[in-house]
């Protein structure tokens, strides 16, 4: 039994079409590496140059942004007009642990920033969550930072037990 001439031209139309839709295939593991950390270096970058529009890029549109000392910023929007209020120069971020798994990556970092005439310097601790697009990319999903300032002297006045997660 064959198909009737239109039910076959309809599926060589679909055929033609999901390739087009579906989601891009993975690329290697090392790649995919590779990928996220050309975006964590592009959003070193537009920091550094104080480029709130380009670092808002590199956000997806419902990604959220935990700065210390701040509520949670929810969305690429509100993510934009934090930066435009202002990005610290000479940031650096030293990778400690970073790993993909398909669409899904992660980044555990160190950061470091100079003293300038304003702030103190400054470093801490970095985890970046990120998502591939569509289109292959990769967009920031999840981005929180914790200085690590004042810690030791934090640690000097602990006399209980450290503290542990059940």
């Amino acid at each position: 039994m064959t198909a009737p001439r239109g039910f076959t031209i309809v599926l060589a139309g679909w055929a033609s079409i999901l390739p087009c839709c579906a989601s891009p295939r993975s690329r290697s593991p090392v790649d995919d590496r590779r990928a996220v950390e050309a975006t964590v270096n592009r959003y070193v970058e537009a920091t550094n140059d104080g480029d709130a529009e380009a670092l808002t890029r590199l956000y997806e549109d419902d990604a959220v942004l935990l700065p210390p000392d701040h509520q949670p910023i929810e969305g690429r929007a509100a993510i934009g007009e934090f930066w435009r209020q202002g990005t610290d120069e000479g940031l650096q971020v030293t990778t400690l642990r970073l790993d993909v798994e398909g669409g899904i990556g992660y980044l555990v970092g160190q950061y470091t920033l100079p003293e300038t005439d304003e702030e103190p310097a400054d470093s801490g601790k970095t985890v970046m969550c990120l998502k591939r697009q569509r289109d292959g990319s990769w967009k920031v999903t999840a981005d929180i930072w914790n200085s690590s300032v004042g810690d030791e002297d934090d640690d000097e006045d602990d006399t209980g037990p450290a503290p542990s997660i059940s």
